[in-house]
């Protein structure tokens, strides 16, 4: 077998720059957990050669969290790569240049990543290891027990950083990702037809919802280069969790304990209320925060359909600044917490087969 599981997945263009080898595979992981082996008659594109071809213009593109806030179109940061004398990397390369799409590209990148998730997770059960479930790092270790203690199960911890919520959306649907290169609106095709929600870099341009998908892969690029440690520090955390926490705490003062002191408040304006009934008001009153709260706990509770709409496309980061603050105070329930589960690997048993392309 040409390949192992432990290797490096290799996606290939259908756009060579030189003659095409014989042939060149790539290895993945099915649903089933089995190392699916495609055949393809074109250049190899892996992940290392992605991650050393960054490394050639990585100094010029701007920080991860503006990136991700502009949205640069391809054609700036090709313009702005070409500016400064570097040779453009094959993602930004036009067809006929011998380039490959960028969602092409992101998918290789992080089939690598799942892949070798894949292999720890044999490792471990090898082992007779505990399996460790990868949840995103709060700033206290308790938090995600104690959202699904409270929630009985049906809240966990939110992700904010942006990398690990790209991770995330992708490891939902890695095991239904076609071996071979195919165009993005039939990577959507063969996600949806599978019942799994689209990953927003995935998406139709068109949709508000999009997360450009060279954005995506550069954002991940970045990270690994630990460009994007700042999204993640100590500080901001603490900051953003603080305006989150005081946002919901004030609505909840505004929103249920309000409603239920107006009907209190505004009896006793009108004249409706005495020492005599003023029992019955308090009970009304209460009656009304119950309400009140239900109202609350309905706008407010996240759900599946929720996930990268509230806080960004990637996260409350994917947001600029004024819109980040808006966006947390107008929900900060999701904040802290979402309806979707940690995304879990899919594999079983390990065996082989071969595909001809």
């Amino acid at each position: 077998m040409p390949t192992t599981a432990a290797s490096t997945p290799t996606l290939t263009s259908k756009y060579p720059q030189s003659p095409p080898p014989a042939q060149s595979t790539l290895s993945i992981f099915d649903s089933a957990g089995t190392t699916s082996t495609s055949l393809f008659d074109s250049i190899q594109y892996d992940a290392a050669t992605i991650k050393a071809e960054f490394k050639t213009y990585q100094k010029i593109l701007p920080h991860p969290d503006n990136l991700l806030q502009e949205k640069y179109s391809f054609t700036y940061l090709r313009n702005k790569i070409e500016d400064s004398g570097i040779e453009t990397p094959r993602f930004l390369k036009y067809k006929f240049e011998g380039g490959i799409k960028p969602h092409t590209v992101l998918c290789c990148l992080l089939l690598g990543e799942y892949e070798a998730e894949l292999q720890k997770q044999r490792e471990r059960k090898k082992n007779k290891k505990r399996k460790k479930q990868k949840c995103d790092k709060h700033l206290w270790g308790i938090f995600p027990f104690l959202v699904k203690v409270i929630s009985f199960g049906y809240l966990h911890n939110q992700l904010n950083n942006p990398v690990d919520y790209i991770r995330d959306q992708f490891f939902r649907v890695a095991h239904v990702i076609p071996t071979n290169v195919v165009p993005s609106d039939v990577l959507r095709k063969k996600i949806k037809d599978k019942g799994l929600p689209v990953p927003n870099y995935f998406l139709d341009p068109d949709d508000p919802r999009q997360l450009p998908p060279h954005i995506a892969l550069l954002v991940m690029l970045q990270d690994g280069e630990k460009e994007s440690r700042m999204l993640d520090s100590f500080l901001n955390r603490l900051v953003f969790f603080a305006f989150a926490l005081i946002s919901l705490l004030l609505r909840i003062v505004l929103e249920v304990i309000g409603g239920a002191g107006a009907i209190w408040g505004g009896a006793e304006v009108m004249k409706l209320r005495n020492a005599d009934n003023a029992e019955l008001w308090r009970w009304l009153s209460i009656g009304v925060g119950v309400f009140c709260f239900a109202r609350f706990v309905t706008l407010n509770v996240p759900y599946k359909e929720d996930e990268g709409d509230i806080l960004g496309p990637a996260g409350p980061w994917s947001l600029r600044l004024s819109l980040r603050l808006r966006a947390v105070c107008d929900h900060p329930f999701h904040y802290f917490v979402r309806a979707l589960p940690p995304s879990a690997l899919k594999g079983k048993k390990l065996t082989s087969r071969k595909l001809k392309i």
